[in-house]
């Protein structure tokens, strides 16, 4: 090849990588989120393919049961940017100047999300008492105290909430299997250029936790 022709070629190469790079999207986390991240989060969760599946792959942990006590079986993390991208996830049809109208003055949280299974050695067996069978439901708040933790310091929650889980039991009943505690902090106070780790007490102290790298996520 003439020294001519490698040294266009060069340039094209060259060109297809910038534009390349200019087209992929910052991979870090932010907030507050902008007009183009707003329609590009709704846009991503509405298309429904394998990019949104890839996508929220990376803000969840799946973990192993344990010999004995509760299983805390998912944590998930839920950026604003994620919150964004359920949403056009579950439209069915798009609107995406009305999600950037809607959500470009709108606070949305920092979500952490823990999902405990009951097992057979959780909550206790229930005492021999025909008057009172079954077993008392858990206090999933007090017994699973959650702490979301940068740079070995604690960050406060907002708020929190616990909805139940249910699984079919004997003749066609519904029954308790699980629950999610969701936690709720101001976005704001999160430190986008570092890790956030979320550690979860269990009844029989111990402690699960898992990490997340922010400068990897949305």
């Amino acid at each position: 090849m003439k020294p001519a022709a490698r040294s266009g070629l060069a340039i094209l190469l060259g060109t297809f990588v910038i534009l390349a790079l200019i087209a992929l999207p910052a991979l870090a986390y932010q907030y507050p989120l902008s007009s183009s991240d707003i329609r590009n989060a709704y846009l991503l969760g509405y298309a429904k393919d394998l990019n949104t599946t890839n996508f929220f792959a990376a803000y969840v942990r799946q973990l192993p049961m344990p010999e004995t006590g509760p299983h805390v079986a998912k944590i998930t993390l839920k950026t604003p940017y994620g919150q964004i991208v359920e949403l056009g996830q579950s439209a069915v049809n798009a609107d995406v100047q009305g999600a950037e109208e809607e959500y470009a003055t709108r606070k949305l949280p920092f979500l952490v999300q823990v999902g405990v299974d009951l097992t057979p050695t959780y909550p206790d067996a229930p005492a021999s008492d025909p008057a009172a069978p079954g077993f008392a439901l858990p206090d999933f708040l007090r017994d699973f105290p959650v702490r979301l933790v940068q740079d070995d310091k604690k960050i406060g929650e907002q708020s929190t909430q616990v909805d139940l889980l249910y699984s079919e039991g004997a003749s066609n009943t519904y029954e308790v299997s699980g629950a999610i505690i969701e936690y709720r902090y101001d976005p704001e106070k999160i430190d986008p250029d570092d890790e956030v780790t979320i550690v979860v007490n269990t009844p029989d102290d111990q402690d699960v936790e898992t990490t997340f790298d922010l400068g990897h996520l949305r």
